[in-house]
């Protein structure tokens, strides 16, 4: 949590550590035979006339507690409504070790006056919080405002418990009220954007429930941290017990219902009591799990009823909204009476409620007049304008930045407030009045099971291999290559510059079918071309050699990403060169050298840019190859700007968004051999992104080359064709379901990797992000529609405590399903540091037989998998042409690991080379259908291919056991097809369009044709 909203959480838990505290100072666990001696002053005189009350003060004066004690009754009848009486017998009670006798007087002590005493309400709360009463404490705070609304200090307590405590909905509305009665603060308004996020003071809400054992209900915190921290079963089993004691708490309750569709228990979720829907149907939660549930079951109809059910008791939830907007997409429109206008107007409110989001948790890291006022705007679109105005007053307190018009910004919004203004403007807001009350709404007793479904699902996958080998062969094949940003990085002192390492790429510069290898190298200080060298290394016949003087390729700019394609279209891959600093290009002469190209790439002026990764592909298809140029930021803050951390004279890594994200480039190949920015294609995106990964190829089942870019912390990136005439690319992520992960508005992305996961025949997304983010699994759930399926597929928890970089989707052992593999590494090292180590083991996730995903690294041998890398870059390639696929790795404290895929008991295979002639050479954005054995396969042809790096330009397909002979359908990127039936497995064929045959690379022999 920042310094900012640390402000009031330490005035509010502040008290209630001290009301924790007061037992030490008034033996609160004591017992009466424990209590301390009382002071000698002599006896009370024992006389009928006098009155209790005056009895009781002259015991207390004495300091005679236990005689206070026993006169306390008859004092409390004789004057049951003195709120003054009732506070003295409360502090009688206190001292002989009754604190809970004590915090309910001091409660009727409250009511007697009315709540007419703010200090007396507080030492209420002080009381109650003491014994762990902090239901009670809510209670009254509740009763209290009911007779005053007024009270806005106890309302900012009770907001800030209830908050806590994780009863948003019971919070909400009572912070919505400071806000209109102007008592906000900046704690106030960062809480209620972000609802979702558990609370910072755990520790508080545990004491609670020990100090009062009866009361389990502030372990819904624990158990919210819990989920949070993808620890499903505990997160369960506290909320288990909770429910035990409260099996009405409505919050618990809806906690629950997510819990068990995290862990896949749908038919646990199935079995909860009937009863329960009568008393959460006002929690939206509540909906999103029966949604969840009732789109897991292929009930979509129901599923869209419920998610619409969540928005209309939320309007502010995002993933509400990112949920019912993928479920309108999977809807016969016709049929279910889904116009464009309805879906159009969802997707817009999940786009604002992003930026929003995105906005606010910039701000928490680093305030700023811009970033407040960034804010204030979004909630003016979103028609929020009560929240908006207290954000522009906001931004008029902070540090003056002259180029933000606060006042002018702030007027405008004020002009369009009156006192009858609701909190939520639905004009202008379509999505609001949307009425899908049409679709069934699905109840709890009327889900029943799906179990049976999964049953089918059963032994749908044969698994080929038991236990897989990958071995580190680099030394054996003289592949010794060290590609690094700096030395001893792993030590404390890393720049932020030097955090994202150094890539490379499969490349077969010489056409003689043994891939080489390209890599980028740095070490010295951007923009300057004072680095290591980087390095080509020649394959002859398995084993490298280091060409890269001869060859004229040994740029020493500080190397980050490659990116392999043929943009002269002369039939020779070249080479861009993403560095800190001008890129390179490389152009292949066809003789073993290339040609330094750079001049030909647009001009970045006078600043220097921080280039990451590339993707060459002819995204305007006019035949030529264009490039993609992903831009991490500009200048040179990043290298000279120090952060420090737990010790303030030892500097560290800065976080990304201490500096401006930069736009990426988009540059047209113009016929002549120049790259160039053309006016005409202009793509913008509603918000910069620090791009670092990039896959370019046709995602969406629409023909055409589509660009996903992954963003570090900023909302990743969809770009497409757009629906003009005149050629440009339209950004759509937020609204395609790929912005981020359902609960976030952007993560820590880095790593991509594509494929057709599920077999289902479209291409999902793999995205690695830091720690603390769990990578995120994109289900193409319609064309162009994705959705945030990690926790169904079960890779939350595993991938949540892992910086992820590099990563691909690659069938290790043939059996015909993808693996997804990671390569982990934190960005430094640093003293006192909790959030995971610097070297970290890599990850392989297999599918397995109940159509989710299980990690499988204890079934892999060798020894690189057994120990743990500062991983980055991760490409694909058959090193020694055996069919199978072996894997490079970067790392930033060794050198690079060449993993060549041993496995035995592989499955056969098929391998695809294609070449266009209409379309651009390296046909990127064509897709292949493969059929055998009543089997199908759909494959995408892309570049960029992740992280900093460049697969081999080979489709190779696993195709199980005893595969027979492949029909094999190219779908070419300018809309041509092409059959060729009849291809044998086991050999790697070329593909050129509109050949009428397939070559078998192994014999140069065409043996099909095409049809």
């Amino acid at each position: 949590m920042s310094s900012l909203l640390v402000y009031r959480s330490q005035i509010v838990w502040g008290i209630v550590g001290a009301a924790l505290s007061l037992c030490a100072q008034f033996g609160c666990s004591r017992t009466d035979e424990s209590m301390p001696a009382e002071r000698k002053l002599g006896p009370i005189p024992v006389d009928s006339q006098i009155d209790p009350l005056q009895r009781l003060r002259l015991a207390v004066e004495r300091e005679r507690w236990q005689e206070a004690w026993e006169g306390s009754n008859a004092a409390l009848t004789q004057h049951p409504d003195d709120a003054e009486v009732i506070y003295l017998v409360a502090n009688v009670a206190q001292k002989v070790g009754k604190p809970d006798v004590a915090a309910e007087l001091v409660m009727d002590a409250c009511r007697a006056e009315n709540f007419q005493d703010v200090a007396g309400i507080k030492r209420a709360m002080e009381a109650l919080l003491k014994v762990g009463r902090l239901y009670d404490c809510l209670d009254l705070f509740e009763d209290a405002l009911e007779v005053d609304p007024n009270l806005h200090e106890i309302r900012q307590y009770f907001y800030d418990m209830c908050w806590g405590a994780e009863d948003r909905r019971r919070a909400i509305p009572h912070g919505r009220l400071l806000v209109k009665y102007r008592q906000f603060d900046l704690p106030l308004l960062l809480t209620l954007s972000s609802t979702e996020s558990g609370t910072d003071r755990l520790e508080s809400f545990v004491a609670m429930a020990k100090r009062h054992p009866r009361d389990k209900r502030p372990l819904v915190a624990e158990a919210k941290y819990r989920f949070d921290q993808g620890e499903f079963t505990r997160a369960e089993a506290t909320l288990r017990q909770v429910l035990e004691t409260h099996p009405e708490h409505l919050p618990a309750n809806a906690l629950l219902c997510r819990v068990l569709i995290a862990k896949a228990a749908y038919d646990e979720f199935a079995k909860l009591p009937v009863e329960l829907s009568d008393g959460i149907d006002g929690y939206p939660d509540y909906w999103l799990a029966v949604g969840d549930w009732c789109w897991y079951a292929g009930r979509q109809p129901e599923a869209a009823r419920a998610y619409w059910e969540a928005a209309r008791r939320d309007a502010d939830g995002r993933e509400y909204w990112l949920k019912l907007a993928t479920s309108l997409r999977q809807l016969d429109h016709e049929t279910h009476g889904i116009d464009d206008l309805t879906l159009s107007s969802v997707e817009n409110r999940v786009r604002l409620l992003t930026l929003f989001s995105d906005a606010t948790t910039r701000f928490r890291t680093y305030p700023s007049q811009a970033v407040a006022v960034e804010i204030a705007e979004a909630l003016q679109n979103l028609g929020r304008l009560w929240e908006a105005e207290a954000w522009a007053a906001i931004a008029t307190r902070l540090p003056r930045d002259p180029a933000v018009p606060v006042a002018q910004i702030r007027e405008s919004i004020v002009c369009s407030l009156r006192k009858d203004t609701p909190w939520q403007i639905d004009e202008k807001h379509p999505e609001l009045r949307i009425d899908l009350s049409h679709l069934v709404v699905p109840r709890l007793d009327s889900l029943g099971r799906i179990a049976d479904q999964r049953d089918q699902k059963q032994m749908r996958i044969c698994r080929r291999s038991e236990r897989l080998r990958l071995k580190n062969e680099a030394n054996e094949r003289s592949l010794t290559f060290f590609g690094r940003t700096a030395d001893d990085l792993d030590r404390p002192g890393v720049m932020h510059y030097q955090t994202l390492g150094c890539g490379g790429g499969a490349i077969d510069y010489n056409l003689d079918g043994w891939p080489d290898l390209y890599f980028a190298a740095a070490g010295g200080t951007p923009p300057n071309r004072d680095s290591s060298p980087n390095a080509l290394w020649i394959n002859r016949g398995g084993t490298f050699v280091d060409v890269s003087r001869e060859s004229g390729t040994d740029d020493t700019g500080f190397g980050q990403g490659v990116a392999v394609g043929d943009v002269n279209e002369d039939g020779f891959p070249d080479l861009l060169i993403l560095n800190y600093g001008p890129n390179v290009l490389f152009i292949n002469n066809g003789d073993g050298t290339f040609t330094d190209a750079s001049e030909r790439l647009p001009s970045e002026g006078q600043e220097v840019v921080w280039s990451s990764s590339g993707a060459i592909a002819d995204w305007n298809q006019d035949g030529l190859a264009d490039l993609t140029i992903l831009n991490y930021g500009k200048g040179l803050e990043p290298v000279t700007k120090k952060c420090f951390g737990t010790s303030k004279s030892l500097a560290r890594a800065c976080a990304p968004l201490n500096f401006k994200a930069a736009a990426d480039r988009f540059c047209l190949n113009s016929q002549t051999g120049e790259f160039a920015d053309q006016a005409s294609l202009q793509p913008t995106a509603s918000n910069l992104g620090r791009g670092l990964g990039v896959i370019a190829g046709d995602l969406d089942q629409v023909p055409g080359v589509d660009l996903f870019v992954a963003n570090d912390q900023s909302s990743n990136h969809y770009w497409s064709r757009s629906e003009s005439k005149e050629y440009s690319l339209k950004e759509s992520a937020i609204v395609r379901g790929l912005g981020a992960s359902n609960d976030s508005p952007y993560q820590g992305s880095m790593g991509l990797a594509t494929g057709d996961f599920d077999r289902d025949g479209d291409f999902d997304l793999f995205v690695t992000n830091f720690h603390q983010e769990c990578n995120t699994y994109h289900d193409q759930l319609s064309p162009g529609g994705w959705r945030d399926q990690t926790m169904p597929q079960r890779l939350y928890s595993a991938t949540l405590p892992m910086v992820g970089f590099g990563s691909q989707a690659v069938d290790l052992d043939n059996d015909g399903w993808l693996e997804l593999i990671v390569t982990n590494g934190h960005v430094d090292r640093y003293p006192g540091e909790k959030s995971g180590s610097y070297a970290q083991p890599m990850q392989v996730f297999r599918r397995n037989t109940v159509d989710d995903y299980e990690s499988i690294a204890e079934l892999i041998d060798g020894e690189y998998i057994s120990a743990t890398h500062v991983g980055r870059a991760l490409w694909t390639v058959d090193a020694n042409r055996d069919g199978r696929t072996d894997l490079v790795i970067t790392h930033q404290t060794e050198p690079v690991a060449l993993l060549v895929n041993q496995t035995e008991e592989s499955g056969d295979w098929i391998g695809l080379q294609l070449v266009g002639r209409d379309c651009s050479r390296d046909a990127i954005g064509a897709v292949v259908e493969i059929e055998s054995n009543d089997r199908r396969w759909v494959v995408p042809l892309t570049s960029g291919d992740g992280y900093l790096c460049s697969n081999e330009r080979i489709l190779r397909v696993g195709l199980g056991e005893s595969a027979g002979e492949c029909d094999v359908v190219v779908k070419w990127a300018c809309g041509t097809q092409q059959r060729y039936p009849g291809l044998k497995p086991n050999v790697t064929w070329l593909c050129v369009e509109a050949d009428h045959d397939a070559y078998d690379l192994s014999t140069d022999q065409n043996v099909a044709t095409t049809q």
